[in-house]
């Protein structure tokens, strides 16, 4: 099953990792994977590559492959079929649509990839994130919200905090938020901030709700952009890849 094909890119005989291993590891039957496979080799989740892949040897033929599991738009670049990329790609629209987020599960065999579908699951904000954000802003503070995920998923996640510009006549709100493509980025050699941050991005950043299908860099330098505009910055985080910004940030 896809299931099995996703634990094959986890460390399935350590605890899992993060929260999408707990879902796969804890659905799939793990137990009978030393029969089949042997891992050879694994690549562990970063943010910037956004999956994970384990390399396997077949204990039957001896046979090499590979698996891999994460974010659908990352695994569809492995790929070479448009029907599969077409179809991928509206069905991630239709579940984004609906808040449902999408994980990717693919094979390598023969040194071609192969999309072998999506798993679906729901990662609600906490019961307390909406009630905090709008005692924030009525505190006079502006919330923004940055998230690596998918932007049908920000938006639905902004109107179910109602966090989002409120139109007459219309029912709850209309969240404004942008993708990555007007962010800066670090300089690659450097790894320093582009000069005239403000001056140059101040404009994209200021406004709206929030950012979606973001590296881990641009949370920081959003923070940097806005702390050289003369604002006082909060961030809160729980992933490694928080943690540059919630240094930079003043709170």
């Amino acid at each position: 099953s896809i299931l099995r094909y996703a634990a094959m890119a986890a460390k399935w005989h350590e605890p899992p990792r993060d929260a999408l291993d707990i879902m796969v590891l804890g659905q799939a039957d793990i137990d009978s994977l030393d029969d089949i496979v042997e891992l050879t080799d694994f690549m562990p989740f970063d943010p910037i590559v956004k999956r994970t892949e384990g390399t396997l040897r077949d204990k039957k033929t001896g046979k090499i492959f590979k698996t891999s599991k994460g974010a659908p738009h990352v695994l569809l670049k492995l790929t070479n079929d448009p029907k599969v990329h077409h179809q991928c790609e509206a069905d991630v629209i239709a579940l984004g649509s609906r808040g449902i987020r999408a994980l990717a599960v693919a094979i390598e065999l023969d040194g071609v990839w192969q999309m072998l579908g999506l798993l679906t699951f729901l990662d609600p904000p906490r019961v307390d994130t909406k009630e905090t954000i709008h005692r924030a802003i009525s505190y006079g503070v502006e919330v923004k919200m940055i998230t690596g995920d998918h932007l049908l998923i920000a938006m639905e996640t902004a109107r179910m905090l109602e966090l989002g510009d409120r139109v007459f006549g219309r029912e709850g709100v209309m969240p404004v938020i942008r993708g990555p493509e007007g962010l800066p980025m670090l300089d690659p050699v450097t790894k320093k901030a582009p000069p005239d941050l403000a001056e140059k991005y101040g404009d994209y950043i200021r406004p709206g709700h929030g950012f979606a299908q973001v590296f881990p860099e641009h949370k920081f330098l959003i923070v940097q952009c806005l702390r050289e505009m003369g604002f006082k910055t909060g961030m809160t985080g729980d992933g490694v890849n928080d943690a540059p910004a919630l240094k930079r940030a003043d709170v």
